[in-house]
């Protein structure tokens, strides 16, 4: 057996709760003890980590990442859909920079090559590759069949849906993800139009059920967010157009479901234009103003989620030359500065509550006695600011499953006695 003392660390342990003073007692891939104070663990021969007064937190948890979209802070890749192979190494690459930035965990959104998501799971799974522990997903399917690599079916209906979903079981996805309203995502003129009739939702639903699998749906209108919430859906992106009706439905429902509004690459889009390249749908004329409708209504509806007690995690839509991967944490930031999220909040949303969403609640996202050792030592108080967790350098400390990833510290001694 493996035994790590972690000492002299600020605990936050992702409850919301105040961080508080203490250690903890990692043995192999689990924690076994969570104590206040020091001194208060003593196990001989165990390895010892000095946090030296550094915040002790859960890993991160990426509620809507696309490991296939291919770009990083430090690659801009030559296209959005590579070959297999340049796409298998691109993913295989974002998976570790998400690594590096303290997320142990994240829950795909959709897969533009859903085999190549699968098999980065699976090495992941296996401790081939570094990664976050990844739920991995379908294409974000359209009504117009647009399922990306790997998939036959094409086409509207009841019955190309069916296959469709029979396609992404026999691959091995855990997530079916659709587009239900507001396809071409930035056009004003598609915000409210509904991709699927209630009986093909009903069907995706029911199939996903069957099967064990997660469904997330791409929801601009409130009739398309009724319909999520009707069929059952685990998670629901964006969300920007909730009428008071909506709304209320989602209250009353709220345990069901999270939402992840996904509101980093829409101020990307409005702050970083310089970044987008020519003739990506963000340069066109009729984008700018569909930003910022997006814009207006997430200020508008994210906070009244937020005081109805509606579920909604930070994340999502990385990937992308003015959105890249290794910045997922700005969108913590953005939580506080556009929505007025407290950073405890935030921090809890983005670890315990976004574990829900991975069907792991009882497994991660706490610092708790019996849970996965996914943990983070942060040089500072990501509480007094939570921009610190967007510098990859502030982490100290990335354990995943007691094994770890990055010490960065001159902390790590031979043995208790020592």
């Amino acid at each position: 057996m493996t035994a790590t003392l972690i000492k002299n660390v600020s605990i936050f342990d992702g409850t919301g709760f105040e961080p508080f003073p203490g250690e903890v007692l990692v043995e192999n891939e689990k924690i076994s003890v969570v104590a206040r104070g020091s001194g208060q663990i003593n196990v001989p021969g165990a390895d010892v980590i000095d946090g030296y007064g550094g915040t002790l937190m859960p890993g991160l948890i990426e509620p809507h990442s696309h490991l296939t979209f291919p770009h990083a802070i430090d690659r801009v890749a030559r296209s959005f859909m590579p070959g297999p192979e340049e796409h298998a190494y691109i993913t295989a690459h974002n998976a570790k920079t998400l690594l590096d930035h303290g997320y142990t965990s994240a829950f795909s959104g959709g897969a533009t090559n859903p085999a190549v998501e699968v098999r980065l799971r699976d090495e992941i799974a296996g401790g081939y590759l570094p990664g976050p522990r990844l739920k991995a997903a379908s294409f974000e399917r359209s009504v117009q069949g647009n399922s990306g690599r790997n998939s036959k079916s094409s086409g509207p209906g009841v019955e190309e849906l069916e296959k469709f979903c029979r396609e992404m079981i026999e691959l091995g996805v855990d997530t079916f993800k659709f587009i239900v309203s507001g396809p071409g995502s930035v056009f004003p003129q598609n915000f409210q139009i509904l991709t699927y009739t209630p009986d093909e939702i009903a069907l995706a639903s029911r199939i996903a059920k069957e099967n064990g699998k997660a469904i997330a749906g791409h929801c601009y209108s409130s009739e398309s967010i009724k319909l999520a919430i009707l069929h059952g859906f685990d998670a629901i992106y964006h969300c920007n157009f909730a009428d008071e009706e909506t709304l209320d439905l989602m209250e009353s429902q709220k345990e069901k479901f999270v939402v992840v509004p996904a509101n980093g690459i829409i101020e990307a889009g409005l702050t970083k234009r310089h970044l987008i390249p020519d003739g990506a749908p963000e340069k066109h004329p009729d984008a700018q103003g569909g930003l910022e409708m997006i814009d207006e209504a997430q200020r508008r509806v994210i906070p009244e989620m937020r005081k109805r007690g509606i579920r909604v995690l930070p994340g999502g839509d990385y990937g992308f030359p003015h959105n890249p991967h290794g910045r997922e944490a700005w969108e913590l930031e953005l939580f506080q500065t556009k929505f007025g999220y407290e950073p405890a909040e935030i921090l809890s949303a983005a670890t315990h509550g976004s574990a829900w969403l991975m069907r792991m609640a009882d497994e991660i996202g706490l610092v708790k006695s019996g849970y996965l050792a996914d943990l983070l030592i942060v040089e500072g108080n990501p509480l007094n600011d939570i921009a610190i967790l967007q510098n990859k350098n502030a982490m100290k400390l990335i354990m995943k499953a007691g094994a770890i990833h990055k010490l960065s510290m001159d902390a790590l001694t031979a043995n208790w006695e020592s």
